[in-house]
């Protein structure tokens, strides 16, 4: 006997046949993704609905247009009388929700309901057949009564709202709202198969660079997929004839996702300045992270140059360390202090003197790259900062003060500075301490502000140094040595004046202060270098203010002289171009331009040319300490010949995590007849 169903579908529709491979999905009554998840709009004045039985509580979604739904329904009259049922038939019906295969009362109210609930719809006859009705079973203007019961729903997606490519949910990921990016680092499989079963072609377990677009025919729809899945979902992408495949004999193609992974890349150099990269392999367990002074065990399984083992290395080799202490490399540092329990990651470093460690055969290593694998194994507590005394505090402090102390000898800053950072952090705020007990406290902040500025100073970071100088002078005006350290700071900033003022006020206070004397020479030869410049371009400034209005600007004529016929000068064919843009860059990015002309790249990304950052346009007044305001500007000067004529370009984004490429409309620029000249492009970020 036929389905109702069809007898509901309005006239001249055909409800879709249901493909084998549809069939053999699992139905799990999700609508896919949670970011995407948008409630359904309320029922319309014709449509009553009168919850029968609640659903699963545990599911929270509801069906949009789109999905595919399994339904049992019992429809009737208002005298009661039924007029069809598909328990009766005792099979259900499965239809696509929202593509009229069904009652546009069905449509409204179905996407209210969530799995496993019955609900009765009352359903005037707009929303039914209307006037006409559906003889001989449905007269005219009937008013009809659905008890519908939500099985299951198949979530589908139109990845492009052209029905060329429909992504079906086979099964839901963990973690649903995180989702890759582009840049991204992934683990995925992919396998596509033609009308007829055929495997075209497949893929398992494949490292992926979200937005590289190096799958080929199969790039769009699959990069367009991956932006929407979560860790662990399998998805199937039901394509049109030659939608993937052009020009090809596979009729509609089916592919098969599933994302295993999502790479997790985070910066843990000890400065935040991308040297020391880790990219997540497998994820640990719980939340917890060893913090400064845990006990750590870690495995360390491999260490190459990105491609071959280095020389000399002792591995796999399990370490035992206490975070924070020194015990091991930088790089090993900062890793295990953002790994968890049975986490695996592969670490790279691009600063050979933060990955040298003995305990790992590699004392001398030199090269541009170390890739480290890892494994944190395990590692113990200390005592909980919250549940130590204030007495306790302090004294653990002062413990971690020696350490840095310690770190500082060795030429360890970076640590040191971190570790100084950590005794700030364990004191914290002083202000409930007693008596005694504060000012142990005021004198040892105020002692590892200095430390922190010597740090600074090594590190070259001067901005930073004077400003932990001014924190102790506001406190201690004559602080002999926060008056040096900012001195020291000044100097390397260029301000030789306010340098030699802290270092005159230094050997007032210490007439034999012997480094102030050192110093003192230095400044006072380099703020003569810096006169001697100013005052030549002082000079020439007022030489051409005073020429103008006073006709010396003006050279008399002289009379033409006869000359010998000159060939006419060759007008230079080279346009300077500049190329400037803004980007705040994450750690370890790089901008670079690509475009149409051979001097930057011909549209071959390896052969893009890269970027300059230009530095701060703005100097903060002098002795302020106050860091220059984030502006992050990036410079490409290059010559290029007239003959490009008009060609367009783009920006190359470059880290750790891949490149990512302009997807806007392309930049263009003009260089027709300007030969000689200069041009200046001046662009926005495009995506």
């Amino acid at each position: 006997s036929s389905s109702f169903l069809r007898r509901l579908a309005p006239a001249g529709v055909q409800r879709p046949a249901r493909s084998p491979l549809e069939s053999s999905m699992s139905d799990g009554g999700d609508s896919g993704d949670d970011m995407d998840y948008a409630p359904p709009p309320s029922l319309p004045e014709g449509i009553q609905k009168e919850i029968v039985v609640k659903g699963d509580a545990n599911c929270w979604k509801k069906p949009k247009s789109g999905d595919e739904l399994t339904v049992h329904y019992v429809g009737t009259f208002m005298d009661g009388s039924q007029f069809d049922s598909s328990r009766d038939r005792g099979e259900p019906i499965k239809f696509t929700l929202g593509k009229g295969e069904v009652i546009k009362g069905w449509d409204h109210g179905i996407p209210t309901m969530i799995k496993g609930e019955t609900a009765r719809f009352t359903i005037q006859p707009e929303f039914a057949y209307g006037e006409n009705g559906q003889p001989p079973t449905i007269p005219p203007n009937a008013v009809l009564i659905f008890e519908i019961e939500l099985i299951s729903w198949v979530a589908k997606d139109d990845l492009f709202n052209d029905d060329g490519c429909i992504k079906a949910l086979v099964q839901e990921g963990r973690e649903t709202w995180v989702h890759p990016e582009k840049g991204s680092e992934i683990n995925v499989s992919i396998k596509s198969t033609a009308q007829d079963g055929s495997i075209i072609e497949e893929l398992r377990n494949i490292d992926y660079d979200v937005g590289s677009h190096t799958l080929g025919a199969l790039s769009r729809v699959v990069e367009k997929a991956l932006l929407g899945m979560s860790k662990g979902e399998r998805c199937n992408l039901h394509c049109a004839k030659e939608y993937v495949y052009q020009n090809s004999e596979h009729g509609k193609v089916t592919i098969e996702l599933e994302l295993h992974e999502i790479y997790n890349t985070s910066d843990v150099s000890l400065l935040k300045d991308g040297t020391v990269m880790k990219k997540m392999i497998k994820e640990g367990e719980g939340h917890e992270t060893p913090e400064d002074m845990y006990a750590v065990r870690l495995r360390v399984e491999t260490a190459t140059d990105g491609s071959k083992s280095l020389p000399g290395f002792i591995g796999p080799t399990e370490l035992e360390f206490k975070s924070g202490a020194g015990e091991v490399c930088d790089a090993l540092e900062g890793a295990a202090g953002h790994m968890k329990r049975g986490e695996r990651a592969l670490v790279t470093c691009t600063s050979s003197s933060k990955v040298r460690e003995a305990k790992l055969g590699l004392s001398d290593v030199d090269v541009p790259k170390v890739v480290l694998g890892l494994e944190m194994l395990d590692f113990k507590k200390g005592r909980e900062l919250w549940s130590l005394s204030d007495d306790d505090k302090v004294e653990l402090a002062l413990l971690r003060k020696e350490v840095a102390a310690q770190l500082f000898k060795a030429k360890r800053f970076e640590l040191a500075l971190v570790k100084y950072n950590k005794v700030l952090e364990t004191m914290g705020s002083h202000d409930a301490f007693h008596a005694e007990l504060k000012k142990k406290a005021v004198e040892q902040k105020r002692i590892v502000e200095l430390n922190k500025a010597a740090c600074y100073l090594q590190l070259g970071d001067a901005t930073n140094a004077l400003t932990s100088c001014n924190k102790v002078l506001r406190e201690d005006r004559n602080n002999i040595k926060a008056l040096f350290r900012r001195a020291r700071a000044h100097h390397e900033r260029g301000e030789h004046v306010e340098a030699q003022q802290d270092l005159e006020r230094v050997l007032e206070l210490d007439v034999g202060n012997s480094e102030a004397k050192v110093l003192m020479p230095h400044v006072k030869r380099a703020q003569k270098v810096a006169d001697k410049a100013s005052k030549n371009t002082f000079a020439k400034m007022c030489e051409g203010f005073g020429r103008i209005g006073s006709g010396r600007e003006a050279k008399p004529k002289e009379e033409a002289k006869p000359a010998a016929p000159e060939e006419p000068e060759q007008r230079p064919d080279i346009v300077q171009v500049t190329f400037k843009i803004e980007y705040k860059p994450a750690e370890g990015e790089t901008m670079y331009v690509v475009g149409e002309p051979d001097g930057i790249g011909a549209w071959d990304g390896s052969r893009a040319v890269r970027m300059r950052k230009l530095p701060q346009p703005y100097v903060p007044p002098v002795g302020s300490g106050r860091a220059p305001p984030e502006v992050h500007q990036w410079e490409l000067v290059i010559d290029l010949h007239q003959d490009c004529g008009r060609f367009e370009y783009q920006y190359i984004i470059r880290g750790p995590c891949g490149d990512r490429q302009e997807q806007g409309s392309k930049h263009k620029c003009d260089l027709t007849n300007m030969g000689g000249s200069r041009v200046k492009c001046t662009d926005s970020w495009r995506d």
